[in-house]
């Protein structure tokens, strides 16, 4: 299999075609980067409360003011505190759904333009749908072993047990951590067997596992694509921890002169302005990552295996005798 051929054909296809990253890329983007800065602001207002430090802090005097600032904003502005309510409902409901309608118009539509067909965009809608339901169980049925999911129940334990505790159970989410890194290597293709195979869950996870097997020697391709996946992670972490330091700063500062509401207003447009070029990198990555699976499913899927080749010549050779 030749990797820089398919990379440099996902990536040609990533520049060439960018209403894949308009309509499939861009807004699931934006949602994770919000996701994940909630996700970072709430450990980060977690550790600063829990015994492992003090009262006293630098992060628990940041809390505090912003707190000040949006009790202050509140008692002002009660519909203005409506509308974030019902705004950080339907993020989460989109969250939810967003990513995984997006990710089946995405296989789907890449798929299609490898094989030559011209398609719309406004086909890539109805792919979404047609296999969402599926990809959403599958989903949900590997989000225990997610590297999220285990960041989060480790920070549970340390903050609740404390240090000595924690160092006590890190022999365990190093065994979730390396169970996990295994079912998604060999989960890898699941989603591509569902979606462009048109298999239940079941039978996409087992699919994939057969696929990965009967390929080992891809496996070294499989980490790099994973370690790739990885960098963009460790992005979207700092990019998620830059943005709020970035609001959060004029609202402290201009908070100290009492002129909260001018804090807010810049801390919000210096924030969205980050967010935006979040969203943007992170989507034409994702774009690029999901064309490279794409391809080298449809590569490998395509291979026949030799020795169910061999198998069927023997079982044809064997009914010649019979008969």
């Amino acid at each position: 299999m030749n990797y820089r051929k398919i990379i440099a054909d996902a990536w040609q296809l990533t520049q060439s075609r960018k209403e894949l990253f308009w309509w499939f890329g861009f807004f699931p983007a934006l949602l994770q980067s919000v996701v994940s800065i909630v996700y970072l602001s709430y450990q980060f207002v977690a550790f600063s409360s829990s015994p492992l430090f003090d009262e006293d802090n630098f992060g628990h005097e940041i809390f505090s003011t912003i707190l000040d600032v949006a009790k202050t904003l509140i008692s002002e502005q009660t519909g203005l505190a409506v509308l974030l309510v019902v705004l950080i409902a339907l993020v989460g409901v989109a969250y939810l759904m967003l990513p995984v309608f997006t990710e089946g118009a995405l296989i789907q539509l890449l798929a299609r333009i490898r094989a030559g067909e011209q398609v719309s965009m406004i086909e890539g809608i109805s792919f979404g749908f047609s296999r969402f339901l599926q990809l959403f169980e599958y989903h949900l049925a590997v989000k225990t072993f997610s590297i999220v999911s285990l960041l989060t129940y480790a920070a549970l334990v340390l903050r609740i047990l404390g240090v000595e505790a924690f160092l006590l159970f890190i022999w365990i989410f190093l065994l979730f951590a390396i169970v996990g890194l295994l079912l998604g290597l060999f989960f890898t293709y699941s989603e591509f067997f569902i979606v462009i195979d048109r298999k239940n869950v079941f039978s996409g996870m087992m699919a994939s596992g057969s696929l990965v097997i009967r390929h080992w020697h891809h496996t070294l391709f499989m980490f790099i694509l994973m370690l790739i996946i990885s960098v963009r992670i460790i992005f979207n972490l700092l990019i998620a921890l830059l943005i709020p330091l970035l609001v959060i700063a004029p609202i402290f500062i201009f908070a100290t002169f009492t002129l909260a509401k001018i804090g807010v207003f810049i801390g919000v447009i210096i924030g969205l302005i980050g967010l935006y070029f979040s969203a943007y990198f992170l989507g034409i990555f994702e774009v690029f990552a999901r064309a490279v699976w794409t391809f080298t499913f449809l590569e490998l899927s395509s291979k026949k295996d030799p020795d169910l080749h061999l198998l069927s010549k023997e079982i044809e050779a064997q009914k010649d005798n019979n008969v």
